[in-house]
């Protein structure tokens, strides 16, 4: 629920960049990700709460030849 509220927080002051930044993606990682967005390319976001999970998501991008992979521990405190 926490990256959920990042990102509605970060949509409303910056698009998709602030959201991103608001989910705990260093500025330069989230602009990269807009850029690409804004070029047309697609964002896909999946949850893990377990690290089988988390590697089985990893794999499941790999197969359909994701371009970029990031990983945010939502364990880790954001950033003020």
């Amino acid at each position: 629920m926490a990256a959920l509220s990042g990102v509605a927080i970060g949509a409303a002051t910056g698009g998709v960049v602030g959201g991103l930044i608001g989910m705990g993606l260093p500025e330069s990682q989230a602009r990269h990700y807009g850029d690409k967005v804004q070029r047309g390319g697609f964002l896909i976001s999946a949850h893990a709460e377990t690290p089988g999970q988390l590697q089985r998501a990893k794999t499941i991008f790999e197969a359909g030849q994701a371009g970029d992979i990031s990983v945010v521990d939502e364990t880790k405190p954001l950033r003020p």
